[in-house]
């Protein structure tokens, strides 16, 4: 299966994009008369900045993309899939169990959150782990 990644310079941009999120949010936070936004509203498209950029992030090439970093992509993807399958197996069941009046069922943002770090996370972790031959 070929595989369609953003060139490896995205990265850059997603991280750059990332930053001046944060930087507007910390700029609101310590002066909001300065950008005098509605905070659901800017709190709302701050996410959607943020999960964007990670979804960028993640979607983007190695230096040297070869055939052992593509297996490593589908187990990584395959395993961040199987977690968020888990986290709304146990939100229903808690959700059944408890039967509260305010349910705090997960976003699909939180969901995708979730899931796009399980990935990335795994995905380094597993790319940078030297194997070692035991003789």
């Amino acid at each position: 299966m070929k595989e369609i990644l953003l060139p490896h310079h995205w990265k850059m941009i997603a991280l750059g994009i990332f930053v001046l999120a944060m930087a507007t949010w910390f700029i609101n936070a310590a002066n909001p008369e300065l950008l005098n936004l509605d905070p659901y509203k800017f709190g709302w498209i701050l996410k959607i900045i943020i999960l964007t950029s990670l979804l960028l992030f993640v979607s983007t090439k190695e230096k040297d993309e070869n055939e052992r970093i593509a297996k490593l992509r589908s187990k990584c993807l395959f395993t961040a899939v199987m977690v968020g399958v888990i986290i709304l197996n146990l939100e229903l069941f808690m959700e059944i169990l408890f039967q509260g009046d305010n349910a705090e069922i997960t976003t699909g943002y939180e969901l995708m959150m979730v899931v796009l770090l399980v990935y990335y996370l795994s995905f380094y972790i597993k790319k940078n782990i030297k194997t070692v031959k035991r003789g």
